[in-house]
């Protein structure tokens, strides 16, 4: 599916007239509160992107697709780009990446009353971990898992991981902490939900960006304009009334960084 980006001249600080010259089309995924086709506006994430690109005078499309292919069409000719990704040394080589748009937090999800603890990536290994396909948890996570060190089970997307966790399938599942939490309140019943808890240690803070594919023409100057532009957002207080908006700013600050819960002390 297709979106157009949404025309934000009624919030505070956006331009209230911008010629859009120009327009990119980048695949997205499903990853609520930050990415959805079926969040207004196509989530926090996608909002942010698109105001950002709209104050360089730039339109933006969306297609929607399971993230490995996002990732695989992002990096092509055919598409100019993809949204939500963790600059890694390994998709460096497909993208060039943006300034963090959000710092998002990772954690490890468990069901109560299991006894499941761990300070170092190697204390993982005794249990059965599931992630999503082409995600990332971090550099000790993701060096572990590339040298063979952890085995998991990789699901397409989150919420599969979700349901296999609550039905035993696995023992516990990395997620970004604010995905957990939206899907367990919005795909789970409470009764369900009530049975799955978060691990306080956090496997990484990290940053979430735009990404433009290396073989996209002007893509370095592009990217400059969308930075450009994210800049003006945040000082025009159009970032922190998007995020305000989405989330009542209770996890997201303006800065970019997941604010910690109790939890994560």
């Amino acid at each position: 599916c297709v979106l157009r980006a949404l025309a934000l001249a009624g919030l505070p600080g956006f331009p209230a007239a911008l010629l859009a010259a120009q327009s990119v089309r980048i695949t997205n995924g499903e990853w609520p509160p930050y990415t959805s086709a079926n969040l207004p506006g196509g989530g926090v994430l996608t909002r942010l992107v698109s105001a950002a690109f709209m104050h360089e005078g730039i339109d933006v499309h969306y297609a929607y697709f399971p993230w490995k292919r996002a990732y695989a069409y992002g990096k092509g000719s055919a598409w100019d780009g993809s949204v939500g990704w963790a600059p890694t040394e390994e998709r460096r080589a497909d993208y060039l990446f943006s300034d963090p748009v959000l710092f998002v937090d990772s954690a490890l999800f468990h069901r109560r009353g299991l006894a499941f603890d761990w300070k170092t990536i190697d204390d993982l290994r005794r249990w059965r971990l599931g992630a999503g396909a082409g995600y990332s948890y971090g550099e000790p996570w993701d060096g572990a898992v590339a040298s063979g060190r952890l085995v998991i089970e990789e699901a397409a997307d989150d919420a599969t991981n979700l349901l296999k966790l609550l039905h035993g399938r696995i023992d516990a599942m990395a997620m970004q902490v604010d995905v957990a939490e939206t899907l367990m309140r919005l795909q789970l019943k409470p009764q369900e939900a009530a049975q799955i808890t978060r691990h306080p240690r956090l496997l990484a803070r990290g940053p979430v960006c735009l990404a433009l594919s290396r073989q996209l023409p002007g893509a370095a100057e592009l990217l400059a304009r969308f930075n450009r532009g994210l800049q003006r957002l945040r000082q025009r207080g159009a970032y922190a009334a998007i995020v305000a908006e989405a989330l009542q700013a209770r996890r997201i600050d303006t800065r970019g960084a997941a604010l910690p819960s109790p939890a994560d002390h």
